[in-house]
This record gives structure tokens, sequence and C-alpha cells, in this order.
């Protein structure tokens, strides 16, 4: 009966950190995704940023401004 105890324990524990291993794999898989996805809506910003940009100065209202104004202390 002893043996017994002995031979699963291993089994069990090993079972744990195969359960640990592959949740970290799963967590780090979901991590890079969000992040991936992140940087998408940052390229989208942006382009949004350049086109806005492109307009105003087709328009002749930005004035060749590079960044934004502030004002003298």
């Amino acid at each position: 009966m002893a043996e017994q105890h002995i031979t699963r324990a291993p089994r069990r524990d090993l079972t744990k950190y195969r359960v640990t291993f592959a949740a970290a794999v799963i967590g780090l898989a979901g991590a890079g995704w969000m992040f991936q996805a992140a940087y998408e809506q940052h390229i989208k910003v942006l382009q949004i940023g350049d086109d806005t940009g492109q307009r105003l100065q087709m328009r002749g209202l930005n004035h060749d401004q590079e960044g934004a104004e502030h004002e003298q202390r």
C-alpha cells in the first residue's frame, strides 16, 4: 500500500507542473496577442493623424507647425 502512494505522488506532481506550464504558455500567447492588437491599433491611429495632417495642409490650415504651440513663460 505504501509503494502505491509513493509511485503515484511523482506522477501527480508532474501533472501539476504540466498544467502550470501549459497555463503559463497560454498566458504568454494571450499577452502576445494583446500586444499585437495594441500595436495594430496604434498604427491605425498614426495613419489617421497623418491623413488628417495632409488634409489640413491641402486646405492651408496647418501653417507649417511642428508639434503643439506653447506659451512663452
